[in-house]
Formats: C-alpha cells, sequence, structure tokens
C-alpha cells in the first residue's frame, strides 16, 4: 500500500490584506479631511454658482436669440398681413353698403299678390275668352284688309268747270262720312280761312259748336262775286258729297244749316209765296258719292 503523503501547511495572507486595506482608507480620509479644511468652501460654492448663472445666462441669451427671431419674423408676417386686413377690411365696407343697397331695393319691391281666389279664377277665365276674341277680330280685320290690299284704287272725279261764271256758283265741297264731315281744300279762300292746305275732320257730334264749320258757313253767307252775273252777289255754296253710309251723318249737317239759315233768314230771302212763307237762297246743296273711291276735284 502506497502511503499517504501529508498535506503541506499554507500560510493565509487575508487577514493581513483587510488590514491593510483599512489602514489605507482610514488615512485616505484623514487626508480628505485634511484638505477640505485647507480649502475655502465659499469660494468653491461662489464658483460653482457662477458657472450655474453662467449657464442660465447662457441659455437666457439663446431664449432670446430665439424670441427675436421669432418677433422678427412676426414682424415680417405682420407687415403682409397688414395689406390682406385692409383689403379684408374694404371688402367688408363694400359688403355692407352692398347690403344696405338690397335692403333698400327689398324695401321698394311691393309684395306678392295673394293668390288668386274663385273670383279671381272666374274673372281671368272671362279675361282670356275676352282676349280671344279680341284676337279673332284682329285677324278678321287683317283679313279684310289684305283683301282690300288686293283691289286696284277706286277714284271719283268731281268737276266743277264753271267756277263761278254763267251765274252758278262755286263749290265748296263737303265729304260726308258715316262719323265725319271732311272739309276738302280748294282754289277758294280755304287756306286764308283754316290757315292749312290740309283737308279738316270736324266729328258729326260736334258739329253744331264746331269753330271751323261756323267760319265756313259765315263764308258761304257772305262772300260776294266781284265779276259776272253774280257779282255783289253771293257766288260760293256748300256742296255736301255724300258717301253711302254717310246719310245720318248729313241730316245732322242739315240741320246744322237750317238753323244758320233760319237766323239768317232777312239775308236770304229771294222772294214771298202766295201764303206768305219766305223764299230762300239756300247756303248748301247734295250730291252722291257712289263706292268709296277716293275724290279728285277737276
Amino acid at each position: 500500500m502506497a502511503r499517504r503523503q501529508k498535506k503541506k501547511q499554507e500560510i493565509s495572507l487575508f487577514p493581513f490584506l483587510d488590514i491593510l486595506a483599512c489602514v489605507i482608507g482610514n488615512l485616505i480620509l484623514i487626508i480628505t479631511a485634511v484638505v477640505l479644511e485647507s480649502v475655502d468652501s465659499e469660494k468653491i460654492a461662489e464658483q460653482f454658482q457662477n458657472e450655474a448663472i453662467q449657464q442660465q445666462t447662457e441659455e437666457n441669451l439663446e431664449a432670446i436669440r430665439k424670441l427675436e427671431e421669432s418677433l422678427q419674423k412676426l414682424k415680417q408676417d405682420s407687415i403682409s398681413s397688414d395689406s390682406r386686413v385692409q383689403k379684408a377690411q374694404q371688402q367688408l365696407v363694400e359688403a355692407e353698403r352692398a347690403r344696405r343697397e338690397a335692403q333698400k331695393r327689398l324695401l321698394d319691391v311691393p309684395p306678392p299678390p295673394p293668390p288668386p281666389d274663385e273670383e279671381d279664377k272666374a274673372d281671368l277665365k272671362k279675361r282670356e275668352l275676352e282676349i280671344q276674341q279680341v284676337i279673332a277680330e284682329i285677324d278678321r280685320i287683317r283679313a279684310k284688309i289684305a283683301d282690300k290690299k288686293k283691289k286696284p284704287d277706286q277714284t271719283i272725279s268731281v268737276l266743277y268747270e264753271n267756277k263761278g261764271r254763267g251765274g252758278i256758283r262755286r263749290p265748296f265741297f263737303v265729304e260726308v262720312t258715316k262719323d265725319n264731315l271732311v272739309l276738302l281744300p280748294n282754289e277758294l279762300d280755304y287756306k286764308n280761312l283754316f290757315d292749312t292746305e290740309k283737308p279738316l275732320k270736324i266729328p258729326v257730334a260736334s258739329i253744331a259748336s264746331d269753330k271751323s264749320f261756323k267760319k265756313l258757313l259765315d263764308y258761304v253767307l257772305t262772300h260776294l262775286g266781284k265779276t259776272g252775273l253774280l257779282r255783289r252777289r253771293r257766288d260760293t255754296i256748300i256742296t255736301f258729297l255724300i258717301r253711302p253710309e254717310g246719310v245720318n251723318s248729313y241730316r245732322a249737317a242739315k240741320k246744322v244749316v237750317d238753323q244758320y239759315e233760319k237766323t239768317n233768314e232777312k239775308r236770304l230771302v229771294v222772294g214771298i209765296l202766295p201764303n206768305g212763307a219766305p223764299v230762300l237762297d239756300g247756303l248748301s246743296g247734295k250730291a252722291p258719292l257712289p263706292g268709296d273711291g277716293k275724290i279728285l276735284l277737276d
């Protein structure tokens, strides 16, 4: 059997190292305390405070610089926005003016009419029927006018060659239509009497009061011939040219002439009948006008 070898005894240095480490730690603590006692703690604190203040100042300056940049940018934006603000204000003023004008126009607009009731609807229907009748009448008249345009113009010649010679009085022609008397221009004193050379229309309803017809009667009554058989005697006469539709108009005109003759009876008497009735030299005569042609005085 082999012999068991005896273990060698080894010396441990761990306790010595612990003691040495503690001694070194105590020395470091003592040295630190001595050093701290020899240093001025107020100056260090002040230095720390100054460094903090300097750092804060730098931060404040950086903030101020950024604020100045922001302010400059805001000023530029403000300058550009001022023009937009002014333009917007002008547009606002124009819009306000337009609004006032619109309100004024709205005040001038009449209120809408009330909705039609049954009576209004009936009246509207009646008016529509009347309008249709008028349109139909217009169409009829247009057709009649178009038909008349197809016909050749007709004329009626009236001859009065004597013109006062041979004891025949000169005629003063008056056309008689349905509604009017038309004084026809001639070579007598027409222009001097009426200050015109155009025909004069006298409504039948106002013959008795018309100044032009009264002036014509006075002229025929008082005008005397200067030569021939009618010298110093009446040499003119009113000749009514009667259209077919103017018979009633002639009767109205003849009544006015008869009344005028009666008023001036003494100047017109040319004889006395056996019964004592006066014979008057009439101021007017008549002649029919066939058809509706234009009158030509030859």
